[in-house]
């Protein structure tokens, strides 16, 4: 895990050590402590993680034949500081918009930061994520209406207790269904061991 200068450009190239191995970049983009720098750990090094960030932070994984630069632009509170990452967007293949799902104004921060994203790169893929599930009580409709009216897939997301986390890493190409299945059936096994 590094800490990359908000200044300086990722060279993806540069940075690749196997000429045999694919890269591959996701973004990740949310309002301020909505709870991105704690899934981006979840997914990095499988451990929650209660801490705020306020620095771009650009990790490395490898999954199978392939490098994974996960860029966690965290700690941006405001446009001027969000323009500072487009030099990122050019470098991912996904965009994952994470909002916190008991902030009242997530519908907003939602299509403010599909917009913005949507401005600068047209081809990349974009995944809604709805973070803080562990905390939300209510009804799912309007957050389902909501990736349904832009278009995007949905996912539910705990850093806490890792809900969605597997679900992510698959849309994201980071691992397989059977991976996927395997995992939550391991975690379902050792949470009602535990018991």
């Amino acid at each position: 895990m590094g800490i990359c200068d908000s200044k300086s450009k990722i060279n993806i190239q540069q940075k690749q050590t196997f000429n045999t191995r694919q890269r591959q970049g996701i973004i990740f983009i949310g309002q301020h402590r909505c709870g991105q720098t704690a899934i981006c750990n979840r997914i990095t090094s499988g451990n929650f993680v209660c801490k705020h960030n306020d620095e771009l932070i650009c990790n490395c994984v490898s999954y199978k034949n392939k490098q994974v630069d996960i860029i966690d632009v965290a700690g941006f509170k405001d446009r001027t500081s969000i323009s500072e990452s487009l030099q990122y967007f050019e470098q991912c293949q996904y965009a994952v918009v994470v909002f916190n799902m008991i902030q009242n104004n997530w519908q907003e921060q939602v299509d403010n930061r599909i917009k913005f994203i949507t401005r600068i790169d047209k081809e990349i893929q974009i995944i809604l994520v709805a973070s803080k599930l562990d905390l939300y009580s209510g009804d799912l409709e309007d957050f389902e209406q909501c990736a349904r009216d832009h278009g995007y897939p949905l996912i539910y997301c705990s850093a806490k207790t890792g809900q969605g986390i597997d679900e992510l890493k698959q849309q994201c190409g980071l691992s397989s269904p059977n991976e996927t299945r395997e995992n939550s059936q391991q975690a379902y096994v050792e949470e009602n061991y535990m018991q």
